[in-house]
């Protein structure tokens, strides 16, 4: 192995990274480390920030699948988890009155979890000490995202060279039971506390997993916060309103989006 690069897919538990790892290995491609981080919401109480049900899927079914297929796993998680960015202090804010004031709830656009989900793969790409080329999970249809990961050098994405667009990753992923249950409530996977996701995608938390949006509750409730904000200009309560409204009336193309089934 010492005469080439290490392969390596950053792979996330999404479909376009999960299909990736899939062409690797039906193609016969090289591919010798699997790296995934998951980023804690609250690392003390083992609270994730991924979906609950994402998170299990990933460790006790996607990651025994690959390893039965003869690749290494690694799981690589930030110290930092989000009562960390919430709580933390600003000091260099542009706007003085701020400085002293806690972070509060991220916000959309400008969310620190991101940091925390990719600087711990970055240190353990570093750690490996080697060169290396990294299969990311870009669709053929990416352009904008081809064109960045185009300008890294060792960067290639498996979806471009076999000409998959974004769709193409449900069949590939499905062929081995390999699509995240994410999908089933969430049009993407991310952070179930994610300021981006839709009214619809809250109200799924505030019924299947009330423990975690209380969790939000409490923090809305913080004193000293350098903006009341939760998603987009709005508090959240404002947020908890409309999640209420939806649960009471959904609309009619989403009375069974509790229930939907792939």
């Amino acid at each position: 192995m010492a005469d080439r690069p290490l392969y390596i897919v950053s792979w996330s538990g999404g479909k376009d990274s999960t299909a990736t790892i899939i062409l690797a290995h039906e193609n016969g491609l090289p591919l010798d480390r699997i790296v995934i981080s998951l980023p804690w919401f609250d690392k003390e109480q083992k609270i994730y920030a991924d979906d609950e049900d994402h998170v299990n899927w990933v460790l006790n079914y996607a990651k025994p699948m690959f390893e039965s297929w003869g690749y290494r796993v690694d799981i690589v998680s930030d110290d930092r988890d989000y009562l960390y960015w919430f709580f933390k202090v600003k000091e260099k804010s542009k706007y003085p009155e701020q400085n002293g004031l806690l972070y509060g709830f991220v916000i959309a656009g400008m969310c620190k979890m991101n940091q925390s989900k990719v600087e711990p793969i970055a240190k353990w790409v570093k750690a490996l000490g080697c060169d290396y080329v990294m299969y990311e999970g870009i669709a053929a249809d990416e352009e904008d995202r081809l064109i960045g990961m185009h300008k890294t050098r060792g960067h290639e994405s498996l979806m471009e060279k076999y000409g998959k667009v974004e769709s193409d990753a449900y069949p590939i992923c499905r062929k081995y039971g390999l699509l995240s249950p994410v999908y089933k409530k969430r049009k993407r996977q991310g952070c179930w506390f994610c300021p981006n996701q839709g009214i619809e995608e809250m109200a799924d938390t505030k019924v299947n997993r009330p423990h975690l949006w209380n969790r939000l509750a409490e923090l809305a409730k913080v004193e000293g916060v350098a903006t009341r904000c939760f998603k987009y200009g709005q508090t959240f309560w404002q947020i908890d309103a409309q999640v209420d409204q939806y649960i009471a009336n959904p609309p009619p193309e989403q009375l069974s989006f509790f229930d939907f089934d792939f």
